[in-house]
This record gives C-alpha cells, structure tokens and sequence, in this order.
C-alpha cells in the first residue's frame, strides 16, 4: 500500500508538471582589456596565459576540490582584467548556491550587468547530500548546471510574467548573465574588485583575473566549523559538498570490505563503527540514512559485518535537533534508539583520532574512547577564509560567525558589498553587551557582586530580558550546559568580568537566523526584488518550517506556514491557529518529500529525485562505488 501511495505520488507530480522547452545560447564574450596601476606586485595585463604544463604540481591538483572559500591568493599571479565593458552597473555575484541562484534568476539584467564567479559549475540541492550518500538519491539528480539556470526559460513563471508585461523582456531580447567557473581568492574593497584565479585541471599554474564591481554580492557559504578540536581536520570527513558524499560512501564501503576480511567479531565491530558528531539536520539524518543503509541493503551482502555494525550518534546537548520543538527532539530520540543508533547526549568530542573519538560527558567529566572507522563531523558552520579575509579589514565587522548585514543585506562597514546566505548574520538590533552593567546588576539578586548558575539561569530564561532580546535563550542554553568552563576561577559564582566574557564570546558567535537553505533562497530573491525595485522594505524572513529525516521510513516536520501568514494582530487574538504544526512518523515523511520534490529547481530534477526513490523501494539501493 505506501509503495501503491508513493507511485502514485509520483505520476501525479510527473502530469502536473509543465513542459519545458530549451533553447540554446552563445553568451556573450567581451574580450579582456589592458589595466595598470604601476604596482610591481600585482599586474594586469591581455597577455596570453602561460600554457599548462604535462602534469601539474600536487599542490595545484588539489585546487580542483577546494572550496571558494579555501583557494589561496596568489600574489606573483598576472591578473588579466576581465571587466566587462558596460554601461550598466556591474554586479559580481560569488558562489553557485541558494542565495546567488534564487538572485540570478530573479534580478533584471536589463538594468545590471551580472557576473557570477564560482569554481562549481552546478547548484546543489544541499539538503539531499546525506540520501546520497548512501544511494537512496543519486549524485546527478540533484545538481543543477548554473550556465542552464542563468538561462530565460530557466526564470520563474512569475518572474518572467513580470519581465513582460513590466518590463518589456522576453525570450528574444532577454540578457543573460556571464558565468565564469573560477575561484575568487582576494575581495580589494578599496579599488571595488575581485581576484580570481582558474583552479580546473586544465588551467595553466596562474591563469588569473581580476573583475571590477559597481556592487559585490558575496554568497560563498560557510565550512564546517571545527571549533579548534583536535584532529578533526586531519581524520574527520564534512558533509557540505558532492566530493564529500563520495569520501564518505568510500570510506564506508571500505570498512564494510574490510571488516569481511576480519575473523575477530570484535575486530568486525571496530571496523563497523560510525560515528555521527553533531546531531543538527545533518547528523540526524546521515545517521538515519546510514542505518536504513545497513539494515535494508547491505545486511544482505554483508551478513556477519551488518550484524556487527553500529551507528553512534553524539550530541552536546540533551534534546537532538534542539532547534526543533521538545516534542520533535523527543520523537527522533525514540525512533533513532529503535534502530541501530546509539544515541550519546550530553558528550564533547574533544579529540579525533585515527579510527577513534576522544569523549567527554559534560556532567561527570568523564572521558573515554569510542571506535570509529568513519566520523562524520557536523556540528555547526563559519566563514570560510575568504570572508575572514574581508571581515578583518572592515573595523565594524564584530561577528565571528559571518558577515554582520542590515536589512538590505548590505554588509557593516561598506556602502557596495552585501552578503547573503550562511557567511551573512543579520543584526538584530540589541547586543547584551550594551547593557552589562544593568543586567549584572538585575541578576544579582543577593547583592554580593557575583553571579551562581541559578542567578544567571533566571536572568536569561525570564521577561523582559526575553522580549528585548530574543538570543537569551541561547545565553541559557550555554550556562546550563558549560557554567564550569564560564566560571574560570572555578569558585561557583561569576563575577563582572566573567560575565562580560560570556555576553562578548556567545553574541560574536551567534546567529539569529539558522544557516538553511529557506534563508539563503529568501535572502538571494529578496535582493534581487529589491534592487528591481520592486519593494523598499528591509528583508524579513519567512519561515515555512522545518523538516528532517529520521530513519525508518519516518520523519519529523514543524509546519509554520499556517503562523507566518496570519497578521500578527490575529496571531495574537488566535493563538492555535498561529501555532506550529507538528507532523511525526510516516504521514511526516509524505511531506517531506512532497515538499522537498517541489523545492528542485528543474522538472528533470523532480522526475528524476521520484524516479531514484521508486527504484530504491523496488530494487533497493546501490552498494557499488565508482
């Protein structure tokens, strides 16, 4: 019957969806023009690029995966000036994500002339990286060409519709933006430019350019924030990008073939332990995906090593997806501990090893090792180098946790850079270290000039302190759970300057809105609608819900659609119905895939996400590598 559901799921989406009709289009090359401003270092010139040699360094080759935000900026590099020759004002995007591909597809190119730099070709749907990792959806159905996506046809039917009738654009006249795959590896806010080098395998050791900005959008991403734990760089995989998927599908085929070499049952067990740090959406669900993994299709291949095999989850705090509702984080736990995952709470990795994880419960202090032939390290993002780059010559740039923007995105600090997506970080408008001294003073209920954990748990968890600053309960958060590292002194009590650290070390990490994709999407269109002017309002995000997968055919979902279309005016007058909806178990995972099929860009995408699902409950999913 939920196969007959599922089916039947799919062809109604497959009727519903439009045909799509491709065109194909040269773009536009404007050839490169000749720039000098005497400085020996960094030149600029149209001279041809120096040809690649045979083979390239290692260093060089190991270009091809970075990041954007990880590609060095080579100084002895001629920086060939690639600046488009317009009157139109010039907009360099950077990044191929969320937030740079709702923008393209939704800014008037009639009036701006967009280049979009990124060393990947292609959008990812990021949330469906831990299904393919495991082959349940496969690598091809969820990436997009972005050279496709800048294309007309490619353009919302609303967006186009607008283009038509108010701005006389169609498909004969419309102007595509340039893509150019390269890495951009310095931002020159001074002199409004960006230096990029081309860092594919057939690039020359310094083919590199330079493009100048009327307006620069910055929507790089983030990385995986490691919080400076040893060994986490050296043994732990990410899972952030497609290369990431494949490193982890790898290293868990080897442990599975290595294990069937093994007589030891215990040595089988060593082998097939994995271990999962982070239990945001991410680490739930690769947690999830992995046990279904094993229980479903290799526990028929691998007999005695699925037997043995194990998943650990580890989480810092109590509640699993703590940003969800208690009653979510309650219902993973129940259904994660149903299967094969060995739920840890309350535990801080604070070591990686090769083949094990050093841990410490946070109550006991207790530490102690756990195996782990693979350890997935998901707990958290920050700016990439890129960004720390940019944010360390802007004075006004107080955030570690991304680029401080207003309401129109526009970074602190600039008048022509805006960010948008996981490196930016909305201010809100009230930093508690503005208020030391008053709410020191408010908390210490005694008088005797420090703070216990209590005093501080009652100051952060009670009105008004709530109403003015939303963020006290993160502030809660960290005080129940690491009061000890907070009272450095070690007497039980915080004085002033202690509480000072806190306000400062917790508000220049915190982020207001989460680092998902629904923020990156409403953050890109936002700017583009703005500078269309087509609104004058400071962005506003409007939050659908959250949804993660938990494992065995189940998921979890909190609606809040229903909430954010009310006026507040009734949401105040009619609390249950502004409230969340809570969705669990099978009917969840309808919804989730509902919602998630529609989210892809393309129909072949939509068609071809249904078709990997159908086959996987037919056939089972593929446990070759390639």
């Amino acid at each position: 019957m939920l196969l007959l559901l599922k089916l039947g799921l799919l062809a109604q989406a497959a009727a519903l969806l439009p045909p799509t009709i491709m065109t194909r289009q040269s773009p536009m090359i404007t050839p490169p023009r000749a720039f000098g401003n005497g400085n020996a270092a960094t030149r600029y010139s149209t001279i041809p690029r120096q040809q690649p040699p045979p083979v390239r360094s290692q260093q060089q080759r190991a270009f091809s995966s970075l990041k954007m935000v990880d590609a060095p900026f080579l100084d002895e590099c001629t920086y060939v000036d690639r600046t488009p020759d317009t009157k139109k004002e010039k907009v360099v995007v950077l990044g191929s994500g969320w937030a740079s591909v709702k923008f393209l597809q939704n800014i008037d190119t009639s009036r701006y002339d967009v280049t979009i730099v990124s060393p990947r070709n292609f959008f990812l749907f990021t949330p469906f990286l831990p299904s393919c990792v495991v082959g349940t959806v496969e690598a091809r159905a969820i990436v997009e060409p972005i050279r496709k996506l800048k294309q007309y046809e490619q353009r919302p039917i609303l967006r186009r519709l607008n283009d038509k009738y108010f701005s006389n654009v169609d498909k004969d006249n419309f102007q595509e933006a340039t893509f150019l795959e390269a890495a951009c590896t310095k931002i020159d806010r001074e002199n409004n430019c960006v230096y990029c080098q081309d860092i594919s395998s057939v690039s020359g050791p310094c083919d590199a350019f330079r493009l100048e900005y009327d307006k620069l959008v910055v929507a790089v991403g983030a990385i995986t924030n490691t919080f400076n734990t040893p060994g986490v760089k050296e043994h732990a995989l990410f899972l952030k990008e497609l290369n990431d998927a494949s490193a982890l599908r790898d290293r868990m085929l080897d442990a599975f073939e290595s294990a069937a070499l093994q007589d030891d049952p215990a040595e089988k067990t060593k082998l097939c332990t994995f271990v999962v740090v982070g239990a945001g959406p991410t680490g739930v669900e690769f947690a999830a995906e992995l046990d279904d993994h094993i229980r479903e299709d290799l526990a028929a291949l691998y007999p005695a090593e699925a037997k043995a095999a194990k998943v650990v989850l580890i989480s810092s705090t109590d509640d699993l997806l703590s940003s969800y509702d208690k009653k979510i984080s309650d219902v993973t736990k129940l259904v994660l501990e149903q299967s094969r995952v060995e739920v840890r709470s309350g535990v801080r990795v604070v070591e990686v090893q090769k083949g094990a994880v050093v841990c410490r419960n946070k109550k006991t202090k207790e530490e102690y090792v756990e195996a782990s032939s693979l350890t997935l390290w998901s707990t958290g993002v920050k700016p990439g180098k890129l960004v720390e780059d940019l944010l360390a010559t802007i004075p006004e740039q107080t955030k570690s946790a991304g680029m401080l923007v207003d309401t129109s995105l526009l970074a602190y600090g600039t008048d022509n850079i805006y960010a948008a997506g996981d490196c930016a970080v909305l201010y809100t408008g009230n930093a508690m270290i503005d208020d030391l001294g008053g709410l020191f003073k408010k908390a210490d209920k005694d008088g005797n000039g420090t703070l216990d954990k209590k005093e501080l748990l009652s100051l952060f968890g009670k009105e008004p302190v709530l109403t003015k600053y939303p963020q006290a309960a993160v502030f809660q958060l960290k005080v129940e759970e690491d009061f000890d590292e907070i009272d450095v002194d070690g007497s039980g009590a915080v004085d002033l300057d202690e509480f000072k650290a806190l306000l400062l070390n917790v508000d220049s990490t915190l982020r207001n809105l989460p680092p998902t994709a629904q923020v990156a999407g409403q953050q890109g269109s936002f700017l583009a609608a703005r500078w269309n002017g087509e609104s004058s309002k400071g962005f506003k995000y409007f939050h659908k819900g959250s949804m993660a997968y938990i494992g065995q055919e189940k998921a979890v979902a909190q609606v809040s659609m229903l909430k954010n279309l009310l006026p507040e005016i009734a949401q105040e007058r009619l609390p249950l119905l502004g409230e969340d909806i809570i969705l669990t178990g099978r009917l969840a995972e309808f919804v989730w895939k509902l919602l998630y099929l529609d989210m892809q860009i393309s129909n072949r995408n939509k068609l071809q996400v249904g078709f990997d699902w159908t086959k996987a409950i037919i056939f089972g999913r593929d446990t070759s590598r390639f």
